[in-house]
């Protein structure tokens, strides 16, 4: 009866170590993949925002530059600042974790492709012409555009974080209920060791 017991005893300790184990490896690989998930999301806006910021300077530098000579040197920096957040834009679509942040993502998509169409008459314009209506157009249609842009990347931030917040919360509830578990499987196994 004794080495029953004890058998039993063991049994129930192995079991619970390997259940604690078991848990501890699905809490921790689950909190790795919400960072790893929130990390990639903010990093592709990052660059996103980045891409933006400095293309706006690019359009500012070249409206301010008068020498038509380096017009190819500006168009192809904004060709490549345009690849660039495009595939961003891609990437952070994949990685958005809910159907909300998708749409939010389809509607940042449409606000920068509004805002690289708009760069597109300026390198058809004269030198007197960008001189004439270049602050105009920055003001009535790069500024707004971006502003546009930036705002939909601050939502999906929100979202984002919002995101991590409900993940985290239901990752804490898990791990409460995970604790609750293991108290009460330590108190068996204690009862059965009295009892044995």
């Amino acid at each position: 009866v004794a080495a029953c017991g004890l058998a039993g005893l063991l049994a129930l300790i192995l079991f619970a170590g390997l259940v604690t184990d078991q848990r501890t490896q699905e809490i921790y690989v689950r909190l790795e993949q919400l960072n790893t998930q929130h990390r990639d999301v903010d990093a592709r806006l990052r660059r996103l925002r980045s891409d933006v910021h400095s293309s706006g300077l690019y359009v500012r530098d070249y409206l301010l530059d008068t020498e038509r000579a380096r017009d190819p040197e500006y168009l192809r920096q904004l060709a490549a600042f345009r690849s660039n957040s495009m595939a961003t834009m891609e990437d952070l679509t994949a990685v958005l974790p809910t159907a909300q942040g998708k749409t939010q993502a389809a509607s940042l998509r449409t606000s920068l492709e509004a805002y690289w169409s708009a760069f597109e008459p300026l390198f058809y314009w004269t030198s007197a012409e960008k001189i004439s209506r270049g602050a105009a157009f920055l003001r009535a249609e790069v500024i707004p555009r971006r502003e546009t842009a930036m705002a939909l990347a601050r939502e999906i931030e929100s979202l984002n974080n919002a995101t991590l917040d409900s993940q985290s919360l239901e990752l804490t509830r898990q791990y409460d209920t995970y604790r609750a578990d293991l108290r009460s499987l330590l108190w068996q196994t204690i009862a059965l060791g009295v009892l044995v």
